[in-house]
């Protein structure tokens, strides 16, 4: 896949880096010249210095090749444009919009004239906001969040001493809004569990579950045995 990134921020750089590293073409667009000299040192694509919300900087990126083109900025309505550009020069490209402030985010998500021109809308601070609230309300999570469905993947780990090591997956009483969508035993074996599933004695759950029922599925899993048992 060949992508576009608008900004080399620190947003930016990180996205271009993992892309990289799972093999897609990727290309920068960024305004400061020093970022953008210092970025050609530090990744192994193209790094144009240069305007994303300018026709021909597009053009010199190779828009109308591009799979994918996303603008990184902390600018909102520079990432605006730029997707609305990219959107115009090649209709069947990804768009991906990063805004900053979450009011924009909701106006341009409720606007359908401008949904058209973006897949996908990211506020990286909304997400961060929310990822450390749901730290402060329920620690002690390896989590991975899903904002707008209410849900979370969650991961715990068990070992001899754990209640329920041992256990099928039917006898668990899980909450009705959880559910156990992999298990890894001691030694790494990934097994997709059914209800005649046997937790191992040591290893990983992972959980999908909506935010309510956090608190249970965190009591169940955390649950010790007794000393004399």
């Amino acid at each position: 896949m060949y992508v576009i990134i608008m900004g080399a921020g620190r947003v930016g750089y990180l996205v271009a880096k993992m892309l990289e590293e799972d093999g897609h073409d990727v290309t920068i667009i960024e305004m400061d010249r020093d970022r953008a000299k210092e970025l050609s040192l530090m990744i192994n694509g193209l790094v144009i210095e240069g305007d994303a919300t300018d026709t021909k900087t597009l053009e010199e990126a190779n828009i109308k090749q591009a799979d994918a083109f996303a603008a990184l900025t902390g600018r909102d309505d520079a990432n605006l444009l730029a997707c609305i550009l990219a959107k115009s020069l090649n209709p069947n490209i990804k768009t991906s919009l990063r805004v900053s402030n979450p009011k924009n985010r909701r106006i341009f998500e409720e606007v359908k004239d401008l949904k058209k021109y973006f897949d996908f809308v990211i506020s990286p601070e909304e997400i961060a906001a929310e990822y450390i609230s749901r730290n402060i309300v329920t620690p002690g999570f390896d989590r991975v969040l899903f904002p707008k469905e209410g849900a979370e993947i969650v991961r715990f780990t068990i070992d001899e001493n754990s209640k329920v090591a041992g256990k099928l997956v039917k006898d668990l009483n899980l909450p009705r809004d959880a559910l156990i969508v992999a298990i890894y035993d001691g030694k790494g074996n990934l097994i997709i569990p059914s209800g005649d599933t046997k937790l191992p004695e040591k290893g990983q759950i992972i959980i999908f579950a909506k935010n309510s029922a956090l608190k249970e599925v965190k009591e169940l899993f955390e649950d010790r045995k007794e000393e004399s048992e």
